[in-house]
């Protein structure tokens, strides 16, 4: 009986000790990926501007994705929707925001945390709107592990004319 209880302590002492040394270890960011729609071009009819962040993180690891909005308008109200295009994202709910325009140059923040236990690239879709004006979409990416794995594989085919055709395979979501 006493060797059954040293061998629970040793096993107790170990799990402990695993635990505190991953518990420890700092996070591990390959990058960080980020975006500015302000230095893209785009159709005219929105006065949102949204610059994001996301780090490119392990598996299991929480990605911080920082989102900016601002616009010079000083009227009405800001409507943001977020939410993950793929159900594999953990932490990132749909979710909507009301910013109320009070002030120009105003300038809102969202901080998300998404993780996911599988590699790829996912991605975080957000619509921001004021009324009267056209929405400004923008899929926001989330790197998590080895993103090449995740890849989706194309086949080329070259046709009469020369041009060459790449077909993918479609992600579809039956509602």
């Amino acid at each position: 009986m006493k060797k059954l209880k040293i061998v629970w302590i040793v096993a107790l002492l170990g799990t402990l000790l695993a635990l505190f040394y991953f518990m420890t270890q700092p996070k591990r960011v390959y990058n960080v990926l980020k975006g500015d729609t302000t230095k893209m071009m785009q159709k005219s009819g929105s006065s949102v501007d949204i610059q994001y962040s996301s780090e490119h993180v392990d598996v299991d690891t929480p990605s911080r994705v920082h989102i900016t909005l601002s616009t010079p308008k000083s009227d009405g109200v800001l409507n943001v929707e977020v939410y993950p295009r793929q159900n594999i994202l953990l932490g990132v709910e749909h979710r909507d925001y009301e910013f109320p325009l009070t002030t120009p140059n105003q300038k809102f923040t969202i901080d998300l945390e998404a993780l996911s236990l599988q590699e790829g690239r996912f991605y975080i879709t957000l619509i921001a709107s004021i009324q009267g004006e056209r929405p400004k979409v923008l899929s926001i990416p989330v790197e998590i592990g080895d993103s090449s794995k995740n890849s989706t594989k194309t086949t080329m085919y070259k046709i009469k004319n020369g041009e060459q055709l790449h077909i993918m395979k479609a992600q579809e979501e039956i509602k």
